[in-house]
């Protein structure tokens, strides 16, 4: 098992589009702050280069990345069945599940090198190019990342599993969209009018990254508070170890 997470680890990191979609990260959230930055120098009265308003800016959209997390979990399966290339590994003895489970912490690992890379560009540019607006907002960016990073860790999983489950990858991207996106969507209509839906969509995960309400001068997010980031935790484990679950099922039942 360690040799075959060995070399899916090499197999990920001698991948070109990985580090392609993490300096396409970096540069997405440099241009923010440049672009905030720019405008603080053309106009003395803008009010909004802060890092303040940047980093409150990106803790509404943590749902970005749960998208990027399917983008991922598609560059590290790519399309080994289609190809046929997963069939040296199950020739040369290696389990199923074993060649699935390899994956999924070279996933996680090249997931994490985009993240770090990226939001360490975002919060050092912030504090170079725009005025400090307060130590508890780089905090609360830090602990929303924390608090959505095993949500996002799911959705990456959730693809691959997907993908072995369709046979393709098209359909496990539209797949992914039903489950993670529509679903909810739906879920949380409903649970204007049933009770039950809305106690279920608080749960799902697009809903646990997405949903927010006003709090006196900033907005208040699911993990916003000690017992909102333990269910933010809760859902986001739950989530792994089910789609890891339909990984595991979906590799076995595969004719390779």
């Amino acid at each position: 098992m360690t040799n075959c997470i060995k070399s899916e680890f090499y197999r990920v990191f001698q991948t070109r589009s990985i580090y392609l979609m993490t300096g396409a990260c970096l540069a997405a959230v440099l241009l923010i702050n440049v672009g905030l930055w720019i405008m603080s120098v053309f106009d003395e009265n803008f009010q909004w280069a802060t890092t303040r308003f940047t980093f409150s800016l990106m803790e509404g959209y943590m749902n970005i990345p749960l998208f990027l997390s399917a983008v991922m979990g598609g560059l590290i399966v790519g399309d080994e069945l289609k190809h046929r290339t997963v069939n040296n590994s199950v020739a040369f003895g290696l389990s199923r599940e074993k060649i699935y489970l390899s994956k999924v912490p070279a996933g996680l690992a090249a997931s994490a090198l985009c993240l770090l890379v990226t939001e360490a560009g975002y919060i050092g540019s912030g504090y170079l190019l725009l005025k400090d607006g307060g130590a508890e907002y780089t905090l609360s960016l830090l602990k929303g990342t924390a608090a959505c990073a095993p949500a996002w860790i799911a959705g990456l999983v959730a693809v691959m599993s997907l993908y072995y489950l369709t046979g393709s990858m098209s359909a496990s991207i539209w797949s992914w969209l039903v489950i993670m996106v529509a679903v909810p969507a739906v879920v949380s209509v409903l649970g204007m009018k049933f009770a039950f839906c809305e106690r279920l969509s608080s749960w799902l995960l697009y809903t646990m990254v997405s949903y927010c309400v006003p709090g006196g001068d900033w907005l208040l997010y699911n993990w916003s508070t000690g017992a909102g980031v333990l269910k933010c935790l809760e859902a986001g484990f739950m989530g792994i170890l089910l789609f890891t679950a339909l990984g595991i099922m979906g590799i076995r039942r595969r004719e390779l």
